[in-house]
Formats: C-alpha cells, sequence, structure tokens
C-alpha cells in the first residue's frame, strides 16, 4: 500500500511540474496580435440627404365675372409683384352696376315717399281717421323699401369688387406655367386663366429612410446644413413612399442666398445627428471594421493597453462607412485595437502587438 501511495504523489507532482512549464512558456511567448489605432470623430453623425428645389404652391388667376377676355400674358412671361397679367373687357358688367345704381335711385324716391306717408296717416290716426290695416299696409311698404335698398347695395358691392377685377394683376413675381383661355374668349366666374410660379417662393424637398428620420422630441438632435451654411427643417411629411421607404423632409428656400437655385433642380443636404447621450467616460471613434466582432446581440472590441494587455470593450454603433464603424464606447482615439488574432483571447493576457501597416 505504501509503494502505491509513493507513486501517484510522484505522478500528482509531475504534471503540476508540466502545467508550470507551461505556463512558463505561455508567459514567454505571448500571442501575437496584429492592430491598428482607434481614429477621433466629430461628436455627430453625418448622412447625406438627396433633395430638389419645389415651390409650396402654384398660384391660379382666375375669372370673377362673366367677361370676354382681352389680354394674356404668354406662357414663360417672367412677371413683376403687381404687374398686369390679363384683362378681361369692362362693358357689360359696367352696364349692370350703372342700372343697379339707378334701381338705387328709385328705390330711394320710393321708400321717402312711403316714410312720408306713413309719418302723416300716423298723424290722422290719433284722429281716428286712417284705419289700422291702411297704417300696417304702409308700415310693410316702407319695410318693403329699405329692405330693397339693402339689397341693391350689396349687389353693387358685389359687381364693384368684380369690376375691380376684371384686370387680374400678379400678388408677386413670378413666371406663367400655363395658359388656360385665349384673348377673345367669354369668360364664366371661377374659369381659370393663367397659373403663376412663384419666383422666390422656393421649399426642398428631402428624402431619407424612415428609420433615420428626425422623430418628435429628437428634432433637437439634428441640424442640417447646404453647402455648409445651416438651413431650418419646416415640416417632416406624414406618409411613406411605397418604393423606396422614405419620408419627405420639408425646408423653407426663401433666403435670398438659393435664389439661384432651380425648381427642379437636385442638390444634396448634410443631415448632422448629434451623438446619443454619453457617459463622462465615453467617446465617439472611428474604428477598422475588422476590429468590431458580433458575440450574441452585441458588438465588442478588443483593446490593447500600454503594458500589452488585452481588454475586451462592448461599442455602440452608430454609423457605417467604407471600411470603418463610427462607434460610442470608452475607447478613445490613438487606442489600439486588435484586427487579426482574436481567437482565443482572454481579459488580461498579454501580446505581442505588431501594426497593420508594419505587419
Amino acid at each position: 500500500m505504501k509503494k502505491t501511495v509513493l507513486v501517484r504523489s510522484t505522478m500528482t507532482g509531475c504534471w503540476l511540474l508540466v502545467l508550470f512549464m507551461s505556463s512558463v512558456v505561455q508567459s514567454a511567448n505571448p500571442e501575437r496580435v496584429i492592430v491598428e489605432e482607434a481614429l477621433g470623430w466629430e461628436q455627430a453623425v453625418e448622412k447625406v440627404l438627396y433633395c430638389t428645389v419645389s415651390t409650396p404652391f402654384t398660384y391660379q388667376i382666375s375669372s370673377h365675372a362673366q367677361a370676354q377676355l382681352t389680354t394674356v400674358k404668354p406662357v414663360g412671361s417672367t412677371v413683376n409683384a403687381g404687374e398686369l397679367v390679363a384683362e378681361q373687357d369692362s362693358y357689360y358688367l359696367s352696364r349692370e352696376i350703372d342700372i343697379i345704381r339707378t334701381d338705387l335711385e328709385l328705390v330711394e324716391i320710393q321708400l321717402k315717399h312711403a316714410k312720408d306717408e306713413l309719418s302723416r296717416l300716423e298723424t290722422l290716426r290719433v284722429s281716428e281717421m286712417v284705419s289700422q290695416s291702411q297704417l300696417g299696409d304702409l308700415v310693410l311698404q316702407v319695410d318693403t323699401y329699405r329692405l330693397n335698398r339693402q339689397r341693391l347695395k350689396q349687389q353693387l358691392q358685389t359687381n364693384m369688387y368684380r369690376f375691380e377685377h376684371l384686370k387680374h394683376f400678379a400678388p408677386f413675381s413670378g413666371q406663367i406655367l400655363q395658359v388656360d383661355a385665349s384673348p377673345g374668349e367669354r369668360l364664366d366666374m371661377g374659369q381659370r386663366i393663367v397659373r403663376l410660379l412663384p419666383i422666390k417662393k422656393k421649399q426642398f424637398e428631402c428624402k431619407v429612410p424612415q428609420e433615420h428620420a428626425p422623430k418628435g422630441k429628437s428634432l433637437t438632435d439634428f441640424h442640417f446644413r447646404l453647402h455648409g451654411k445651416l438651413i431650418s427643417l419646416r415640416d417632416i411629411g406624414v406618409t411613406v413612399d411605397i418604393n423606396t421607404q422614405n419620408l419627405t423632409l420639408y425646408f423653407d428656400g426663401n433666403s435670398d442666398e438659393f435664389e439661384s437655385l432651380l425648381v427642379g433642380q437636385r442638390f444634396q443636404v448634410s443631415m448632422v445627428e448629434q451623438a446619443a447621450k454619453m457617459s463622462l467616460t465615453e467617446s465617439i471613434t472611428r474604428v477598422p471594421s475588422d476590429a468590431v466582432k458580433l458575440v450574441g446581440n452585441s458588438h465588442q472590441v478588443w483593446t490593447v493597453d500600454q503594458e500589452n494587455k488585452v481588454d475586451k470593450v462592448s461599442v455602440r454603433i452608430l454609423d457605417t462607412l467604407a471600411s470603418y464603424f463610427i462607434i460610442q464606447s470608452e475607447i478613445k482615439p490613438g487606442d489600439l485595437l486588435v484586427v487579426v488574432g482574436h481567437e482565443g483571447l482572454e481579459v488580461n493576457q498579454n501580446v505581442v502587438a505588431v501594426s497593420k501597416a508594419g505587419s
């Protein structure tokens, strides 16, 4: 029995010796990994939006009266605010106004006569020389003339408004896009004459994938630049394009600095998203895509410190570039990241870091 125990003790000692020697060899020959530096990045994520210049509306000039069209500017004409665009003949409408004024004079005379007669009969009524029914008829007559006068005045006001709008002036500077009526044509009320495109009233329409669009209170986390200048987001579309699943963002483009942009012109706008709220130890960096590994549902990066020991850091991907990721994490610009040799690494393990450029 004693011999058996001695043999087992000897074997156990040998195994311990082998493990110790293996550890020494491993310590003496650390793992070789290839590394790259993390690069600095602005504390924001920038995306390019593809946009077009449009107008918020086109202005329709229409007829206010049944009158012949005498003149109209041709398609393509550029007009200034207040300039005459089209004109209708005034003969028939002016005669209607004269007739209404004559009717008004007549009803004024009739109303005066009825009032005088009512006043006279009311005096006779005191002495009971006039019946109550006669007095009532005169009161009705006075009220009828008064209401008729009111109706004629309203009719005169309406026709005067139509008369004043036989000449159609441009409400703003613009260009005539379409002419819907010809000189010599007798127009009806409400019939279209020309469609006017505003020159200085512009808007920008930019497309953005639905998942990247600003939402609600997060609007303050975004700003937009055109040729390096900030532009203000006016509104966000409430419909999604069926084919592209893009939303439309609307910007005002009425500033003089955008005067050279033409309706229908394509251009690009930079949408800059401020980084999500970070702790004091976090920053935004640009790292090689080979340094980021997906483990379960999270992304991780192996770093190498000044003592050549590795550590595993969880990161949040903010954006993707051609061969880089923009990440938010505790990694700082200049930190060494393992891009080749991740397999089998353990936290605090010693490694030999070799620059990718020199490998």
